[in-house]
């Protein structure tokens, strides 16, 4: 009994106290450059991340809303240089997204019914393929209530004016390019505050200095400490199950 409460002991604190090692690879000798520990935030540093990447979400909303920023005049088309066919589909292009979003709940394929345990073998057979087809039955079932309601939303479209196509067209933009930003942000002020000296783990001891320092670093490198704070999370995902399998 005492084996078994020790081992969930153990995975227990893997739970919460999960980090790696993380070599950094210099691009220009592909030679180990320095050695990073790394851990997955607590709920403080996230939060911390969650307000910065807010603050850079609000911060490109002001930018998309002035006609007269860099940003607007690189992404934002004026009226005069789309027609209202275009604004449908960029429209529609936008809000893929929430439509596969809602395409999980409202689309539902019963699993294949197993036949009895003394089915003769054809039946056994036909079982086998119907759960082997089942993926494949699912997605297809999926794309095409993406498409259905792709067309729903193109012919509500079609009834709207230009200016109110476009006004739609820029709101939508608008809220994709800041999603994108606050979703970059996010990843970003998670690794840097990830990132430590040692296997302490302490806030004295992290890798960056400030937040610029890792945020002005060469593009490669900056990757590499991205995927290896990524890689952190399905590597927890795979404990999780480890942990529920352990009895």
């Amino acid at each position: 009994m005492s084996d078994v409460i020790e081992k969930q002991d153990v995975d227990l604190a893997k739970l919460f106290n999960w980090g790696r090692v993380f070599e950094v690879i210099n691009p220009q000798t592909d030679e180990a450059e320095a050695v990073v520990y790394m851990k997955l935030l607590g709920d403080a540093d996230l939060g911390r991340a969650r307000v910065y990447a807010l603050r850079k979400s609000a911060e490109m909303r002001r930018k998309l809303k002035d006609t007269n920023s860099d940003e607007y005049l690189a992404w934002v088309r004026s009226i005069d240089e789309v027609e209202s066919e275009d604004l449908i589909n960029l429209i529609s292009v936008f809000s893929l997204r929430e439509i596969a979003q809602s395409a999980r709940n409202a689309v539902k394929v019963p699993m294949p019914k197993p036949p009895k345990s003394n089915a003769k073998l054809e039946k056994m057979e036909a079982f086998q393929k119907q759960v082997d087809d089942y993926p494949q039955k699912k997605q297809k079932a999926i794309q095409e209530y993406i498409e259905s309601e792709v067309e729903k939303l193109k012919k509500t479209l079609a009834t709207k004016s230009k200016e109110e196509l476009y006004r739609q067209y820029v709101k939508e933009l608008t809220d994709e390019f800041c999603e994108r930003e606050a979703i970059t942000a996010f990843e970003d002020y998670q690794t840097y505050l990830g990132c430590y000296t040692d296997d302490s783990y302490r806030s004295d001891h992290r890798f960056f200095n400030s937040y610029e320092e890792f945020d002005n670093m060469e593009p490669t490198v900056k990757t590499q400490f991205k995927d290896a704070y990524r890689s952190l999370d399905i590597e927890l995902s795979e404990l999780k199950k480890l942990r529920r399998a352990t009895p």
